[in-house]
């Protein structure tokens, strides 16, 4: 678990969309941010070797569910998100069984569109035995500072994996 994502900064925000409801410190409802993955970066394919065939790929792996329970302190505007990642992923032709670490990040996107925070985190699937497929599951805790007469749910916060631009236009190219 990441408590502080924002301590030091400020202006730390992220964006994604909220599956739960919010609920004030002082016991009244208050909306949550949309949570969401971030397009083009929803799944990793991680190839062994320098061969691009899908008799290479060691692993694949994606953002699963996303879900979020809010609280807002009115007295600090301080506003709390325990987000919950599942992330899933299948062992290819070419992976090993065992354990396999990758990246990610969450960003938080305040109301003018801007990037108020990024950060980078790791997670580390794990193939046991003859294993193809397996889920880990993150949770972290975000604290978004918000200006006077600014909604928590005017923010957006975003997951994705942590990609090598060739990956990100190889999940765009797939798209098409």
């Amino acid at each position: 678990m990441a408590r502080g994502f924002a301590a030091g900064a400020a202006a730390s925000v992220a964006a994604l969309s909220i599956l739960a409801g919010c609920s004030s410190l002082g016991g009244g409802s208050v909306a949550c941010p949309t949570v969401d993955a971030l397009d083009g970066a929803r799944e990793l394919t991680r190839f062994k070797g320098a061969g691009r065939d899908l008799t290479d790929i060691e692993f694949q792996a994606h953002v699963g569910n996303l879900a979020a329970d809010c609280s807002f302190d009115d007295d600090t505007r301080i506003g709390s998100i325990d987000l919950d990642i599942v992330f899933r992923a299948q062992r290819g032709p070419a992976g090993s069984a065992g354990d396999h670490k990758f990246g990610y990040f969450v960003a938080v996107i305040d109301p003018d569109g801007g990037i108020a925070a990024r950060t980078p985190f790791s997670v580390e699937v794990s193939f046991a035995g003859g294993a193809t497929e397996t889920a880990e599951s993150e949770r972290l805790a975000l604290d978004i500072p918000t200006a006077e007469n600014t909604a928590l749910a005017s923010y957006r916060v975003y997951v994705g994996m942590e990609l090598t631009k060739e990956q990100f236009e190889r999940n765009l190219e797939s798209r098409r």
